[in-house]
């Protein structure tokens, strides 16, 4: 089973799920879950090398067409879509197209992965809504909402149908944390200050990427404001339930 964390910068979907590890195995003791057993943090690292979105992206250019291209000629109109939407939000071109192949890598990934561990629970962390985001997060504005809205139907209905944990957070606790870490990436502590006078703007982009999410997706929604061991218990014991009832 394929679980998506969705949320902004600084909310801490990495950080929650390493620390998930652990309360799984509180929890499954706990409770009467199905044999489901998680794939820990660091084995999903490994994968991510061996045949995800981190190994396909370190590839040389020509090599990562020729592993995308079978995927965009199948799927014709999700490959139309997601390049309509690279040139509606316009330059940079090169940068922005380089994203939008994670967008078709983590797609590629999540296939994989049902294929390689069908019985066991995987937790994407930095899930498909946020390769997406990172595609148009700094374009002048927010545009294509209708194409947006047809490549997420594409994958989480389409392709992957994951489960979805929606991590809330305000945008002001967002920021504070963002901008104390020391990770890297494009914000952190030694982001720019025009990076940070945007923010907020870029946190506007995601909430709007995410009310164009598909109607029927199975979403649990998590607040995501207490300590992280608080909010991985909380969603350890959410999304074993979950899956007992379903």
């Amino acid at each position: 089973m394929i679980v998506e964390i969705i949320g902004p910068p600084g909310v801490g979907k990495s950080t929650l799920a390493a620390e998930l590890d652990g309360h799984f195995v509180e929890q499954r003791e706990l409770a009467d879950s199905p044999d489901l057993p998680p794939v820990s943090f660091a084995e999903y690292q490994k994968l991510d090398q061996e045949f995800g979105e981190t190994g396909l992206m370190k590839k040389f250019r020509v090599w990562r067409w020729l592993i995308f291209a079978p995927m965009c000629w199948r799927n014709p109109r999700f490959a139309i879509s997601l390049t309509k939407l690279v040139f509606l939000h316009g330059r940079p071109i090169l940068r922005r197209g380089r994203k939008a192949q994670r967008v078709v890598a983590h797609a590629l990934f999540s296939q994989r992965l049902e294929a390689r561990v069908p019985d066991r629970l995987v937790i994407h962390h930095d899930g498909f809504t946020q390769c997406l985001w990172s595609t148009v997060i700094d374009s002048p504005g927010l545009r294509g909402g209708e194409l947006i809205r047809e490549i997420l139907a594409d994958y989480y209905h389409a392709r992957v149908r994951p489960r979805v944990i929606i991590l809330e957070i305000d945008d002001e606790l967002a920021a504070q944390r963002v901008f104390e870490r020391t990770s890297k990436g494009r914000f952190n502590r030694d982001s720019t200050p025009q990076q940070k006078a945007e923010f907020e703007r870029w946190l506007g982009y995601h909430r709007e990427i995410v009310d164009l999410l598909p109607p029927g997706l199975d979403v649990i929604r998590i607040k995501a404001s207490a300590s992280v061991q608080d909010v991985a218990r909380e969603t350890a014991i959410a999304l074993l339930d979950h899956t007992v009832r379903s």
